[in-house]
């Protein structure tokens, strides 16, 4: 149970300083050097030419120019080898520059840092910079002592807060209860703090104060009754279970929908193995109408993921799953969890169907559950339930490329053509730079594949070209284009190229091998052709999808001299044809022995 918070107050440093949880590079906590030099030049005067070289290290370190910077700095440290804001800018380059950071360089950044720390001690950018370094190269101690003099001047809660992860990494706890009173009395008690007291006191095997902690911790806010339950959490996950039980039933007695206590006590009867205890008190608060939904959906998790990693019965889990979402105002989530129970248990499609119906119930404009059931639908060809889900979905999400996609593809199959058109075309007045290119390559595409249909070749074209713009890797597009190409009998250098990237991609895919050969057939290189279109029926299958490639495949042998197979590959094709008028081109083949 102990391990559930920890997320929540674990994070002591990193809440009380962006980066003190674990330190950066010495550049991290860099003073400027304009203000370097503002600095130094208010206790001394630079010689003008020091000055000169300094600036346009400035300069060039702003234009990411390391290696002009770092020769500008050597000739001005030549110049004033004790100018504390050369030697830090210098050790930054030598302690963190990927050009210079070899094991001699750094050496020698670590002594220019130490030295401009010497030098101008009461910078406290150049100590803290100092101190993240030796974080970094595990000097604790050597960190720690610069950090106290930090926080003697700025007490802020990033210094106390850097003070406390170094003493803690230096396995001074004595520092780190110290480092946490002072931070106290400056920011006053919080439960971050007072649970790091805590983890503190356990890792100094102090259980009184440890507990004495937390409990003034409840004390001092009484009336939030989530430190009880973290009490008890506390009192469990360290082995006074009586103890846990008591304070989390306290909790109940004083607040009986208490979320916290609830999930707490559940966790503890579980741990028991009080089996009918959990049950009886998973059903109550999964029930209760008064229960948070964070903490119902948390309950009905653990149950669940219990249930599959002990493969128990589905009925009960799927029954309780069912009762908590037919609750009034009930969160998508827990639809969501029966989703992954029924992926997890294998349960029957009908069930994970109905899951994700409830869940986009609960939430119609959650977009992954609708491209879930669209898919379901598509696989069922139940086309006309796939059709409505896209057209719900451009309601919630108009500038979802895919639902166009889908519901083009849909009317396309359902034989209007025109409707797709218009579809495709406010999808594609919907793509910009945030639409994902395959999703809008695909859209351009199909718009291609049916404007080729209906004979508007020029405007199909020029959709194949964006698509292929978007997308020079979708196969799909490529071969359609190449193959509409031949068809037309023109751009057959540009079709012959697409086609053989297509193959190159897929060296065994039908179609593709299909288009190529009949390409080359086109552009009469016949026994290419016939080479090709032999490599296609290795990979082929005679069905009715195929019919084509038998039929391109007659042509083919026609025109190298063996019309014998010529025939046998038109009746092969004339036997799975499935279009009427193609199977009337392919009698008439048969019938005269030609194409």
């Amino acid at each position: 149970m102990f391990s559930r918070l920890l997320p929540f107050f674990l994070c002591l440093v990193a809440a009380l300083c962006v980066g003190c949880s674990s330190p950066r590079p010495a550049a991290s906590s860099a003073p400027s050097a304009e203000k370097s030099l503002s600095a130094s030049m208010e206790k001394k005067e630079r010689p003008r030419r020091f000055n000169e070289l300094f600036l346009e290290s400035v300069r060039q370190k702003e234009l990411e120019r390391i290696d002009a910077q770092f020769e500008l700095l050597e000739a001005a440290l030549k110049i004033c080898p004790d100018a504390p804001e050369a030697l830090y800018e210098m050790a930054l380059i030598k302690l963190t520059g990927t050009v210079y950071s070899d094991t001699l360089s750094r050496t020698e950044g670590d002594s220019m840092l130490q030295l401009a720390v010497r030098l101008e001690p009461e910078n406290l950018s150049y100590k803290k910079t100092l101190g993240t370094y030796l974080a970094n190269m595990t000097r604790f101690r050597e960190a720690i002592a610069l950090y106290e003099e930090i926080a003697d001047v700025e007490d802020e809660a990033e210094n106390l807060g850097m003070l406390i992860w170094l003493y803690k990494q230096n396995g001074d706890y004595t520092g780190v209860i110290r480092t946490i009173e002072r931070l106290e009395q400056k920011e006053g008690k919080s439960e971050m703090l007072s649970l790091e007291k805590f983890q503190t006191y356990i890792a100094m095997n102090d259980n009184s104060r440890a507990f004495q902690t937390i409990e003034e911790l409840c004390a001092e806010y009484p009336l939030d009754l989530r430190y009880r339950v973290l009490l008890g959490d506390l009192y469990d996950q360290h082995g006074f279970h009586e103890r846990a039980l008591d304070t989390y039933l306290d909790v109940l007695a004083t607040e009986p929908d208490n979320s916290y206590a609830q999930i707490s006590l559940l966790a503890y009867y579980k741990a028991a193995q009080a089996d009918s205890l959990y049950l009886n008190l998973l059903k109550r608060v999964v029930l209760n109408p008064r229960t948070e939904s964070d903490a119902r959906v948390e309950a009905l998790r653990t149950y669940t993921i219990d249930n599959i990693q002990s493969g128990g019965d589905s009925e009960p889990v799927l029954a309780l799953l069912d009762s908590a979402i037919a609750m009034p105002r009930q969160a998508a989530e827990v639809a969501r969890l029966k989703v992954y129970y029924c992926m997890q248990k294998a349960l029957p499609v009908e069930y994970f169907f109905e899951a994700l119906q409830q869940d986009l119930e609960l939430e119609p404009d959650y977009t992954p559950t609708r491209m879930s059931l669209l898919q379901m639908q598509l696989s069922n060809e139940n086309l006309q339930e796939a059709l409505q889900l896209c057209r719900d979905g451009l309601l919630y999400e108009p500038s979802e490329v895919v639902f166009y996609y889908y519901e083009a593809s849909i009317l396309y199959r359902l034989g209007e053509d025109d409707e797709a058109i218009k579809v495709l075309q406010r999808g594609v007045l919907r793509i910009d730079d945030t639409a994902d290119p395959e999703t809008a390559s695909d859209l351009h595409a199909l718009l291609a594949d049916i404007l080729c249909s209906k004979k508007l070749y020029e405007e199909a074209y020029a959709a194949y070209d964006r698509a292929i713009e978007l997308n020079p890797n979708n196969l799909l597009c490529l071969n359609n284009y190449a193959y509409f190409l031949s068809q037309q009998n023109t751009q057959l250098e540009k079709a012959l190229k697409m086609s053989k990237k297509t193959i190159e991609a897929e060296p065994e895919n039908a179609t593709y091998l299909d288009t190529y050969a009949w390409i080359l057939f086109v552009s009469k290189k016949y026994d290419e052709a016939k080479t090709f279109i032999d490599r296609t029926l290795q990979h082929a299958e005679l069905n009715s999808e195929n019919y084509t490639l038998f039929d391109h495949a007659g042509d083919i042998y026609f025109h190298i001299g063996e019309r014998t197979q010529a025939v046998d590959f038109w009746k092969k094709a004339l036997s799975v044809c499935p279009d009427a008028v193609d199977a009337r081109k392919i009698r008439r083949k048969i019938r005269y022995r030609r194409p």
